[in-house]
């Protein structure tokens, strides 16, 4: 699960730069406003990922929270990387527990 959350890590934060990219051209800043939202996301994923098997809980918990607020900052560019993130989380939690 350790490279899901990188590769998820590492997508979010690249779909989150250009979609702050394209705004800014665009002169649109529906995504442009809170574009750092999503690549901070994808920055605090790629720090999680290499935590994933000193610190599971910490890391389990904050790879649920920056998928949660990838997905509020760019809804619909954020699904896979979200939902990559989601999963290593959850796995990792549900992991935790077993000896």
């Amino acid at each position: 699960m350790k490279y899901v959350a990188l590769t998820g890590g590492i997508l979010g934060f690249l779909i989150s730069l250009a979609a702050q990219l394209f705004a800014v051209i665009d002169d649109s800043y529906t995504f442009g406003n809170i574009g750092f939202l999503g690549m901070l996301s994808g920055i605090i994923a790629v720090v999680c990922s290499f935590f994933l098997n000193k610190e599971p809980l910490w890391s389990g918990w904050l790879l649920i929270l920056t998928s949660v607020s990838g997905v509020y900052a760019l809804s619909g560019l954020y699904l896979i990387p979200g939902t990559m993130a989601l999963l290593a989380g959850l796995h990792t939690l549900g992991r935790r527990n077993q000896p």
